[in-house]
């Protein structure tokens, strides 16, 4: 909340602030304001100096009005009279204990719980955003103005204050309560998360009716970051801090920074993404510029399923280093997991913009215009991402990726049921990885598409024989299996499939559904 008047003197009160002599608008109009206090409150009824009074006063309060009118409040249902001399010692005693000691049980504590909770539960900034640049106002006494979205949120929290193109905290009191081992002490809070499952299952269920195939999100590598990085060795020198330029004073040790980066990327690829981000934010701790950090944090937290904390954090990336390719597509794929395909669409064609020969952001891009269902641009852009891994088809991670580019080619002419076309793609695919899942079903749904039950048979019951499945892949093919087999007029066997679905997935809807239509009529 941006202080549009400075309603802070009466009579002789900070007149020096003006460096001028006379009277201006400004001045007249402070000088009523004091007047006015002074005869709502009766505090000429209280004080030899009544002016001085409301002086301390302002000098607390920074003229917030809900701040002002309790203290002054409290002056005027004080029963002593206060001398020449006694002004400032009456209203700090006053402050500090109906105020700011025990403030969450004082007379300001809706007021201030308001201003906390905007703080630790904000829906437009991530908390720990906000607690640093406040921190660096507290540390610094104040930062430069720039606009930017952090710093519009931390004004409109009410805590700070813009004054001749600085943030300041606003007054005394919030100075007061919301200190820095306040600030310290949810920092810490901040970066202690609940453990959560850690295993992403980005499996849609399928609708036996349309026979889709699964859709199965993929991640890019944070290591691409880590290994594409450029690192800068700073000094003494002014730095953007989402904006903030901060002067800092300190040469930040960047060997410790380095080695703290290489620890939190080994905990990432050990699956032990709780401790990697307390090693990201022990790097933020020291360099809240170090943008890769924020990148890989938000991998991290998307390997927790925090997908609002890790958009925030890659959202955070951007800001710092806009050209942070790997940070736009994290930020698309946390957008996409919180079903915003759309902003995710976004997010993946800025990564696009800066880098259009990865495949890795045309086939991300393709998940998000799928779930849109815009086959046909998401047909573009998958074949997209074929044409540039095709030259690197030699290389063994190129044929992996080509597996799962071809696999998506699949969904997205099933979507469009071309099915012809979708098991050549998916043939495709499982010439560059045989064992692959998601080609393998993708194959068995395109040929139930085709009406041929009796390899889709085949294909299905390969998998349960051959390949290494998990209970969710069994359930599934046994699924499909049951569905092929009960449009085949086996009834019998198809409702043993069916059951066995139910047996390893007892929610399994689609398997309920099919086995109740399981009929020689299914046919």
């Amino acid at each position: 909340m941006q202080q549009e008047d400075k309603l802070e003197t009466s009579d002789g009160i900070h007149e020096s602030a003006f460096h001028q002599s006379g009277s201006t608008p400004e001045l007249t109009h402070l000088r009523l304001f004091s007047r006015s206090t002074i005869k709502l409150f009766k505090l000429d009824e209280k004080a030899s100096r009544p002016d001085r009074l409301l002086e301390e006063v302002l000098s607390w309060t920074g003229a917030q009005p809900f701040l002002t009118q309790k203290l002054c409040q409290l002056l005027a249902d004080s029963q002593a009279f206060i001398p020449t001399g006694e002004e400032a010692a009456t209203v700090e005693h006053l402050v500090q204990t109906r105020l700011i000691r025990h403030w969450d049980t004082q007379v300001a504590s809706e007021h201030l719980k308001v201003i906390q909770e905007g703080f630790l539960r904000n829906k437009q900034c991530d908390p720990l955003l906000l607690l640093r640049l406040y921190q660096q106002i507290l540390s610094l006494g104040e930062v430069p103005t720039d606009g930017s979205p952090v710093q519009a949120e931390l004004l409109n929290l009410g805590l700070v204050v813009q004054q001749e193109d600085q943030l300041k905290v606003f007054n005394r009191i919030y100075q007061s309560v919301f200190n820095l081992n306040w600030v310290t002490q949810e920092l810490e809070k901040s970066q202690e998360y609940s453990p959560l499952e850690t295993i992403i299952n980005f499996q849609s269920k399928k609708n036996p009716e349309s026979a889709s195939v699964e859709r199965k999100k993929i991640i890019s590598n944070p290591r691409k970051a880590i290994l594409r990085r450029n690192f800068v060795l700073l000094g003494i020198v002014c730095l953007s801090v989402f904006g903030v330029n901060v002067i800092r004073f300190n040469l930040f040790d960047h060997s410790e920074v380095e080695s703290l980066f290489q620890e939190a990327n080994r905990l990432y690829y050990e699956g032990k993404s709780q401790e990697a981000i307390k090693k990201y934010n022990q790097i933020i701790n020291i360099d809240s510029n170090y943008y890769q950090a924020w990148t890989n944090r938000g991998y991290a937290l998307g390997n927790l399923q925090e997908y609002n904390r890790m958009r925030e954090s890659c959202s955070a990336a951007t800001i710092i280093e806009p050209k942070a390719v790997y940070a736009w597509n994290c930020k698309g794929e946390a957008l996409y997991n919180l079903k915003q395909h759309e902003q995710a669409i976004a997010a993946f064609d800025e990564a696009i913009a800066i880098d259009s020969n990865d495949p890795v952001f045309w086939i991300n891009k393709t998940e998000s215009l799928l779930a849109l269902q815009q086959t046909e641009k998401a047909l573009a852009a998958i074949d997209e991402a074929i044409k540039l891994l095709e030259p690197m088809k030699e290389k063994e991670s190129s044929k992996k990726d080509l597996s799962i580019a071809f696999s998506h080619r699949g969904t997205v002419l099933i979507e469009k049921q071309q099915y012809s076309e979708a098991l050549k793609a998916y043939d495709q695919a499982l010439i560059y990885n045989p064992n692959y899942f998601v080609a393998q079903q993708g194959r068995g749904i395109a040929l139930q598409g085709l009406r041929r039950d009796n390899e889709a048979i085949v294909q299905f019951n390969q998998m349960l024989n051959v390949s290494q499945l998990t209970q969710t892949q069994k359930a599934e093919t046994w699924y499909y299996l049951g569905l092929s087999l009960c449009r085949s007029s086996e009834v019998k066997k198809g409702l043993i499939a069916l059951k066995e679905a139910l047996k390893l997935k007892s929610d399994y809807q689609p398997a309920q559904t099919a086995k109740m239509n399981c009929s020689p009529q299914s046919r």
